[in-house]
């Protein structure tokens, strides 16, 4: 027990995390809280103690204080959601058991958390979560659920979190005796035992027009290749990376200044309800099936794979001065708005990193605005 605590000193790093407060019961954002915090308090007796804490410990302690300090979590938060009153499930409140098709959900960041809270709102409970198992984060390196972890719990949803999808998992997966099982953003490839372990298929939201940018980073991809167009596709999931038939898809068009930033969240938005309007269709036996179309793969054989980035495919080549070559200039902008919510982008001047904060296309030239050096502050890059 701490005693009238005060936040003493803060580290200069900030970490983004999942939080939510029985204060504002079924409301959920992410913060932006330091990655360490030293505090002084007294103890019960009257003596005095300081302790510092990172990672979990330490957001734990600055939300508290914050409301000694009459702050709540909402008010400097991002991305609030709320979520609804849990659905009654299967054998509550007069549903007979046999009514609701029970289902497995497997997911695991941000965007999949967001998709299971849509699925819920629409009386889609899972019977399961699966999810990846806890991670270090932050610099105390705590160990932190993963956000679909987090929402899962809050409905008290049994939540699974195995490290490899071997016999073992796919046998305990299995005793929940679901019928189908939806997949959004995993994170682990699913073996041929645990798709055929549901009778009724796997469902996986892939954030391209299949069967085009198959893989890892979709969005990136359709940026990099400077499209106009992208869209979601539900595609029931076989063996072959993103290779299954498609139960649905929709386009959207891509902004030509639009970065990844702002495009996927439009894509998580408009897959969860692709998913939740598909999902009445494909239970009910409504939905036709169609195959990929290999001959549009084979036409488009360079462009169907989306590959993992690396941190070093965020480096630019800059000319001496502002300007470069057009085609130069291009690829910098996609680079740019490919990057813009994940690597980042950088370029090297006088054998330093210099981070780029904001960029501009304008009338065919590629112009960086504003630039962090490494190791210092942002500030505006004067080439």
């Amino acid at each position: 027990m701490y005693v009238n605590p005060e936040i003493v000193k803060t580290s200069r790093k900030r970490a983004r995390a999942d939080e939510g407060c029985l204060s504002v019961h079924g409301v959920y954002g992410t913060t932006k809280r330091h990655e360490r915090v030293t505090i002084k308090a007294r103890r019960p007796d009257g003596s005095h103690l300081q302790r510092g804490a990172g990672g979990l410990m330490a957001q734990i302690f600055e939300h508290e204080i914050d409301h000694l300090n009459g702050i709540l979590f909402t008010d400097h938060a991002e991305h609030l959601i709320r979520l609804p009153a849990m659905p009654a499930r299967a054998g509550q409140a007069g549903i007979p058991s046999g009514s609701m098709h029970s289902f497995a959900y497997f997911g695991t960041p941000r965007v999949a958390s967001d998709t299971l809270a849509l699925l819920i709102e629409r009386g889609f409970v899972p019977a399961v979560v699966v999810t990846s198992p806890d991670a270090p984060k932050g610099r105390g390196l705590a160990l932190t659920p993963s956000p679909t972890k987090t929402l899962a719990l809050a409905h008290v949803i049994p939540v699974m979190t195995p490290e490899n999808l071997d016999a073992k998992a796919i046998t305990a997966i299995g005793a929940f005796g679901c019928e189908y099982a939806v997949c959004v953003a995993y994170g682990k490839i699913f073996p041929e035992e645990l798709i055929n372990a549901f009778p009724g298929g796997v469902l996986n939201v892939h954030y391209s027009l299949l069967p085009k940018y198959r893989g890892a980073t979709p969005v990136e991809t359709a940026l990099l290749r400077g499209e106009s167009e992208t869209g979601v596709t539900i595609q029931k999931m076989v063996k072959e990376l993103d290779a299954g038939d498609i139960l649905a898809q929709e386009t959207t068009p891509i902004a030509p200044d639009e970065t990844a930033r702002e495009l996927r969240p439009r894509l998580i938005e408009l897959g969860a309800r692709l998913l939740v309007d598909t999902l009445p269709e494909y239970l009910g036996s409504n939905v036709t099936l169609v195959p990929q179309d290999a001959s549009r793969l084979s036409a488009q054989a360079g462009a169907t794979r989306a590959y993992k980035i690396k941190k070093e495919d965020g480096l630019l080549s800059l000319p001496a001065g502002r300007q470069g070559s057009p085609q130069q200039d291009l690829e910098n902008w996609n680079k740019y708005r490919a990057y813009a919510d994940s690597i980042g982008t950088y370029f090297m001047k006088n054998g330093k990193r210099m981070k780029i904060a904001l960029a501009e296309f304008a009338k065919g030239e590629f112009r960086v605005l504003r630039v962090i050096p490494e190791g210092k502050k942002e500030t505006v890059y004067k080439g």
